[in-house]
């Protein structure tokens, strides 16, 4: 049995529209905002050094942003910047590893404390570590030739949600996905294709969006901030949602010639 694009597409846009994927967005917008505020902060804070240090020199001024670029920039310390941005990284990851775990659940109303709390810190460490390695090696196959870049995304997919469900290493979740995508990487790339058409469609709106409020620039980078939220869950779901499909066919009877090192346990309250 082949990968069911479409089912997983039409289960990803099902977990969106959850009461669990709307918490999601909620605590994604959160995050977000976290990440957004010290990012325009840095970028002003970096801009005034750079308008000291071309006054001292008595170098020409640099070219300032422009008004409205960095809407949600507060003056803060540099210290302070840096344990925001921080924060914001450790945030998104262990969010996104527990909105992998949810999604790939039955669970749709709440959210159980054991997919919260199981092993989370080592995920979160684990899911940073992949995502830098598997983005590297994918940003430079898309440098070289595009499709090795195409090619390592979809072997890859499931890296995320072998390391949130299984609580794999990111070396043995790179390993595994290599080995799970196997012989459905035709299906993985669809799926991926769809996915990006669905993300970019659901991110163009929040540019509209922040077009529209380009006026107050604030309400603007709000917006945009949690249609990309939107975004993102949908994303999350679809590949959670994805690996529930590929474990549910390894264990068909058919599949009964895997050998015995690919054996796993179920977590409390996935689905197969």
């Amino acid at each position: 049995m082949s990968l069911d694009v479409v089912r997983v597409l039409k289960e990803g846009l099902d977990r969106l529209a959850s009461r669990n994927g709307l918490v999601f967005v909620g605590v994604f917008v959160l995050v977000a905002l976290v990440g957004n505020v010290a990012l325009d902060s840095a970028t002003v804070a970096l801009e005034s050094l750079a308008a000291e240090l071309a006054a001292e020199a008595g170098q020409p001024q640099p070219e300032t942003l422009p008004e409205g670029s960095t809407p949600l920039a507060l003056s803060l310390p540099g210290s302070v910047i840096v344990l925001l941005l921080l924060v914001w990284l450790l945030a998104w990851a262990a969010t996104s590893v527990v909105a992998v775990r949810v999604m790939a659940s039955e669970h749709t109303d709440a959210i159980p404390d054991d997919l919260v709390s199981r092993r989370l810190t080592l995920a979160t460490v684990n899911e940073i570590a992949a995502r830098i390695v598997v983005l590297t090696l994918v940003s430079v196959g898309f440098a070289a030739l595009v499709l090795p870049g195409i090619f390592l995304a979809v072997c890859f997919y499931f890296v995320r949600p072998l390391i949130a469900i299984e609580d794999r290493n990111a070396i043995d979740a790179m390993v595994e996905s290599w080995r799970l995508s196997r012989g459905d990487r035709v299906a993985i790339f669809l799926l991926l294709l769809g996915a990006v058409v669905v993300y970019v469609a659901i991110s163009l709106a929040g540019t509209l969006g922040a077009l529209v409020l380009s006026p107050v620039p604030v309400a603007g980078a709000v917006v945009s901030i949690a249609v990309a939220a939107v975004a993102n869950v949908f994303w999350l779901a679809v590949s959670a949602r994805a690996f529930v499909q590929m474990r549910e066919r390894s264990e068909e009877p058919e599949s009964a010639d895997l050998d015995p090192h690919d054996e796993w346990d179920d977590p409390d309250g996935v689905e197969w």
